[in-house]
């Protein structure tokens, strides 16, 4: 069984114990929570506890999350393949089409889902998940085995101490071969799903270098030093050069054979433990591969 914790805060203070289950996890219903606590499987201050106990300030409360399907955690039918694994860390090549970890009480297939069972994590939703790919993106993801691992993994994506490299192709021929693009971030007004830029936005800062020349495409090999949500997508498109088959940013004509954004996470440079960095690498998915073969 997967295990929480916490403190209880003054919002909190002098609620039913039921109540404030429900309101922290809402994953589950508060039949599911009464459940548990008549299962003696939830304590307070390490004391059974009754779902109509009055919550403290500074109580902890401890226990198993219910045995049902609330988490939303299900595991993909293809489990990515494990480029890595230790004790600390297991290091993925994420497949296209697969999301990081479902989205509120979306119940769908993700990488969370995938290694759950492996990950010692209170987050429900979202265990041993440091950092995201984009649900069409395929590459290299890290992901922690326990919470002191994950913690010390998050504070470097933080610092922007991890090296991120990526691969794309773009429409049109660049205007630099090589370059900095720094343009601040937001999401659109007018359309949420999009991120675009705004001077009220993020810093975000992308560099690139040519790798190939096409007829139509460029192919590029794209370094974050920011990690905004879809940083890559909406600051190609604003300089006019668009990622190939980007159904979000692009206007152009979908070319065909290519099922999704050509976008892949080619390796991750970051410390797996203090003082020990590590380069991880995932070769060029084969649908992207493919689509090359043929331009």
């Amino acid at each position: 069984m997967k295990k929480f914790g916490f403190t209880a805060d003054n919002l909190q203070e002098g609620k039913r114990l039921d109540v404030v289950l429900v309101s922290k996890y809402t994953q589950f219903s508060r039949a599911d929570w009464s459940e548990q606590v008549k299962k003696g499987q939830i304590t307070i201050n390490e004391n059974a506890a009754k779902s109509s106990e009055k919550v403290k300030l500074g109580a902890k409360i401890s226990g198993s999350y219910p045995e049902s399907l609330a988490s939303g955690l299900i595991k993909p039918i293809l489990v990515p393949e494990v480029i890595f694994e230790d004790q600390s860390v297991i290091v993925i090549n994420k497949s296209a089409g697969l999301v990081v970890h479902p989205s509120g009480k979306q119940i769908q297939p993700s990488v969370a889902g995938a290694f759950a069972d492996d990950i010692e994590d209170s987050d429900l939703l979202r265990p041993g998940i440091v950092h995201r790919l984009d649900k069409d993106t395929s590459g290299v993801m890290i992901l922690a085995r326990n919470i002191e691992t994950k913690e010390f993994l998050q504070a470097q994506f933080k610092a922007r101490a991890v090296k991120k490299i990526y691969t794309a192709l773009v429409v049109g021929h660049l205007q630099d071969a090589d370059a900095r693009i720094e343009l601040p971030l937001e999401r659109s007004k007018k359309n949420p799903e999009k991120m675009t830029v705004s001077s009220s936005g993020k810093i975000a800062i992308t560099e690139y270098q040519t790798v190939t020349q096409y007829n139509n495409y460029t192919l590029v090999q794209v370094q974050l030093l920011t990690g905004r949500t879809h940083q890559i997508r909406a600051h190609f498109a604003h300089i006019g050069n668009p990622v190939a088959s980007d159904r979000l940013y692009s206007q152009q004509d979908l070319p065909k054979g290519l099922a999704r954004q050509f976008l892949h996470a080619s390796s991750l440079t970051i410390e797996t433990s203090p003082g020990n960095a590590e380069t991880f690498t995932a070769p060029l998915a084969k649908d992207l591969k493919k689509f090359l073969g043929t331009l």
